[in-house]
């Protein structure tokens, strides 16, 4: 007050102050956040350049490699023949009739409820049966060596070993993404659950760290499934083995490779969704701290006013 008795309609000194520590808490939990980020992205140095060296030739080796050897024309003719005896067998054809009239006749009179004729007739047809099944898995043998045989002529580090190696590594890598669609099919049809006060964008990253651990799991089974069947293929090609070993070094380096590319890409995205989404529930929440500080300094400039 004055001397006279009357209020002082100045403004008070502080009314700047609210606004400034509103700019200064965002800042510093936008510095927060943005370090917590920057902990998540790799630093630079010798084995981040050593990773993106080998993520780098993996996806080379995977995608545009050729093949470091080309077998000859007696080769390639030899290949030919033999897999032409493996896949166009009469033996084999043979082996595969017999074993199908065995096990049709096992099903005529192995009945849920057979006659007493039928009952007779049971041990005969599963002797036949195991005797043609016997038959089939020789003849079966005798065609896979012919494929390895086949197969060793040209080599696997040809155009044929090269084809092969990528086609089981898709195979598998569409299988585990089938695997993980299936399993977000089943995780939609009987939900996920979630409490009913919770927030739609809580509700939302539920839903997607579950769709991203699908995918992470079903890929990563891919991964193991391609290894088992590398080794059975270089064991196939009757591969030396400082040979073998190479060629499993750079396929499965290529297939991590390509595995990393999708997980690390489908976690990036997420964690740039995370950041911008947290950084928008920090500017609603502080602007909404800030309306009402606004509010009051406004009402009691009205009061000075009026008085």
């Amino acid at each position: 007050m004055n001397d006279d008795g009357r209020r002082s309609s100045s403004p008070p000194q502080h009314r700047g102050e609210p606004d400034g520590r509103i700019n200064e808490r965002r800042q510093r939990q936008e510095d927060q956040l943005a370090a917590t980020v920057s902990r998540l992205i790799p630093k630079p140095g010798p084995k981040s350049f050593g990773f993106l060296v080998w993520w780098v030739l993996g996806m080379y080796a995977l995608f545009m490699a050729g093949a470091p050897y080309r077998p000859t024309v007696e080769e390639e003719q030899r290949y030919s023949e033999l897999m032409n005896q493996a896949v166009f067998s009469e033996d084999m054809k043979m082996a595969q009739q017999q074993l199908m009239g065995a096990q049709r006749a096992l099903d005529e009179v192995n009945l849920w409820f057979p006659s007493s004729s039928q009952k007779a007739m049971i041990p005969d047809a599963k002797d036949r049966l195991a005797r043609a099944r016997t038959v089939f898995d020789l003849e079966s043998k005798a065609r896979d060596d012919l494929v390895s045989e086949a197969k060793s002529t040209v080599g696997i580090w040809s155009s044929y070993g090269i084809e092969e190696v990528r086609k089981r590594f898709w195979d598998a890598y569409q299988s585990g993404k089938d695997f993980a669609k299936r399993m977000t099919f089943w995780d939609v049809m009987f939900g996920m659950g979630g409490r009913r006060d919770e927030e739609a964008w809580v509700s939302m990253m539920r839903w997607v760290g579950q769709i991203m651990m699908n995918f992470t799991l079903g890929l990563g089974s891919a991964l193991i499934s391609f290894c088992f069947s590398l080794i059975s293929m270089i064991w196939e090609y009757k591969v030396g083995f400082a040979s073998g070993l190479a060629f499993f070094f750079v396929a499965m380096s290529g297939a991590t490779a390509m595995v990393s590319l999708f997980i690390g890409g489908m976690y990036g995205t997420a964690v740039g969704g995370v950041f911008v989404l947290a950084k928008q529930a920090q500017n609603a929440r502080l602007e909404g701290r800030a309306r009402p500080q606004q509010r009051r300094y406004v009402r009691h400039d009205q009061y000075q006013h009026t008085d």
